[in-house]
């Protein structure tokens, strides 16, 4: 067999065990007030977001899409490498839905500057909150990440992370 088809059989052979991120039960995340956490990594693990302007233009485009389409976004928080969003499926669109329109319109946004190739990983994790879960303890641990991360020492103190339902 050729190096290259073997090369091949030996990558479909790890995808077959290779856990995917989501539900395979899609209709999930489409029933209205169905509540995830994602986390959305950047491009090869890179800092993309340490540029204000980059994690500003983010938040932007997450904002306006949520206005749009009625998801609530309970909280939100750009890191240089990642991003979590806790976000809920609304009767308008559903939360895989509201993450492709959110990378689709930040991947046509930036200036040629930046970079020819997508900033964000294609793929995304997630988390459907079960009802027994605090939505608003979930929501403090994701505005709290930069404290844990060490980027700043007190919690509501960096710039890129918050909510558009709790005033935290």
């Amino acid at each position: 067999m050729p190096p290259y088809k073997e090369a091949l059989r030996r990558r479909a052979e790890m995808y077959k065990h290779r856990k995917h991120p989501r539900l395979k039960e899609k209709s999930l995340y489409t029933i209205p007030h169905t509540i995830v956490h994602l986390t959305i990594g950047t491009h090869a693990k890179k800092p993309y977001f340490s540029d204000p302007k980059i994690a500003e233009s983010l938040i932007s485009i997450m904002k306006r899409v949520s206005l749009e389409k009625g998801n609530r976004i309970y909280a939100y928080c750009v890191m240089p490498d990642h991003i979590h969003i806790l976000v809920d499926a609304s009767d308008k669109c559903g939360v895989i839905d509201f993450v492709k329109l959110v990378k689709g319109r930040f991947a046509g946004s930036p200036p040629k500057t930046w970079l020819h190739t997508s900033l964000l990983q294609r793929s995304f994790y997630d988390h459907i909150l079960r009802k027994d879960e605090d939505v608003m303890a979930v929501a403090r641990y994701i505005i709290a990440n930069p404290v844990r991360a060490g980027i700043v020492d007190e919690m509501g103190k960096y710039p890129f992370a918050g909510s558009l339902v709790y005033d935290l």
